[in-house]
């Protein structure tokens, strides 16, 4: 009789970080996505939710502030350029990460 051996019953900590990682850049994506919406479509930033997801995307964006100046597009709308630049900053270092991960445990 051939046996069969259960991949999934192996724990693999290699394949567990680099998804922990995975989510990581996509919450942090996810949170300026929605900064950068807010901006766009003229939130205000006195409403509870809305400063608090400028509070924290502001820390995330703390090295790529003043890259860039936002670009007003009338009657209060804004595109956030540092947030889209910081989102392709974070993507690219977060599969960079990944990537590392994934060659150091052989994945």
């Amino acid at each position: 009789m051939a046996e069969y051996i259960v991949e999934s019953a192996v724990y693999r900590p290699g394949i567990f970080i680099v998804r922990l990682m995975d989510w990581i850049v996509g919450i942090i994506e996810a949170a300026f996505v929605l900064r950068v919406l807010l901006e766009l479509l003229g939130a205000n930033p006195l409403s509870g939710f809305v400063a608090a997801v400028y509070e924290i995307t502001d820390r995330l964006l703390g090295p790529f502030a003043g890259a860039f100046a936002n670009f007003p597009l009338g009657n209060g709308y804004v595109v956030d350029v540092t947030a889209v630049f910081g989102m392709i900053g974070y993507a690219v270092v977060g599969w960079l990460i990944i990537k590392l991960l994934s060659f150091v445990f052989g994945q």
